[in-house]
């Protein structure tokens, strides 16, 4: 198991509507500063804060799977297809570009957190589907709590977020000195930004020890090996630890468009 870590100065930076909404982009658009091109699909990740009420206008996309989660505040989306929603803290916003779509999103509240993520879906195939747009709360998705840890289910298995792209994400928050394992089958990798917090993660086989984990840190997690490998996550003891979590397979089985 390989793990990277790359803190919040590696990462891209990024600003709407005069700097009222501020990202820090772990995976950015093509040809910005950032440590990570890309991990497989995941092909955009951008983590957002409004210091105003903000709004981004409307612009197009095509074949991509765009994801909105909101971590808190009121996140307001319209688009093409005459869809005019608004989701709250812990929901969701899908948009399945493929034929063509052009939305706009605006932050209703001052302090509005939110994540947009893009998976790459096979585009040849993407393309000749219809756009579609859905929306979740954050009470569709299976939660599950645990020795002081709680997993939330975002994309893939139990959650309600079926993506045509290989992938799977959770929301995990770690009580002060809680501990959490994962395991990551072969030849898959695993993204995820610390968004509150601090702590520690490890190959818990390869003796190595602990890497610390920082409050903005981005992680990369591949396992190369023909089994199962374990990933240990632990919070500090006085902060705890949440993290936003993305599974997706090294090699989706497609061509991959290049940036």
């Amino acid at each position: 198991m390989h793990i990277q870590i790359f803190s919040a100065d590696q990462q891209g930076v990024g600003a709407f509507d005069g700097g009222k909404f501020i990202e820090q982009r772990a995976i950015s658009f093509p040809r910005e500063k950032t440590a990570v091109d890309r991990v497989g699909p995941l092909f955009y990740w951008a983590w957002g804060h409004a210091t105003d009420v903000a709004e981004i206008g409307m612009h197009p996309h095509k074949a991509f799977e765009i994801v909105t989660y909101v971590i808190e505040g009121l996140v307001e989306h319209r688009d093409s297809l005459g869809s005019l929603e608004t989701v709250s803290d812990g929901g969701a916003q899908v948009i399945q570009a493929g034929s063509g779509v052009s939305h706009a999103e605006a932050f209703r509240t001052a302090g509005t957190e939110g994540m947009q993520i893009w998976f790459e879906p096979h585009l040849s195939q993407s393309v000749k589907k219809p756009a579609t747009y859905n929306q979740y709360e954050h009470e569709q998705f299976p939660v599950v709590q645990q020795d002081g840890v709680t997993v939330k289910s975002v994309i893939g298995g139990e959650a309600p977020i079926q993506l045509d792209t290989d992938a799977n994400m959770f929301d995990w928050n770690l009580e002060p000195g809680a501990s959490f394992t994962y395991s990551l089958h072969s030849n898959r990798q695993l993204a995820f930004l610390a968004i509150r917090g601090q702590g520690s993660s490890e190959a818990a086989a390869d003796g190595n020890g602990p890497q610390a984990l920082s409050h903005k840190d981005f992680v990369v997690v591949q396992n190369d090996k023909q089994a199962d490998e374990v990933l240990l996550l632990k919070a500090d003891d006085e902060q705890g630890l949440r993290i936003i979590a993305i599974e997706v397979p090294v090699d989706p089985g497609y061509a991959l468009y290049h940036k």
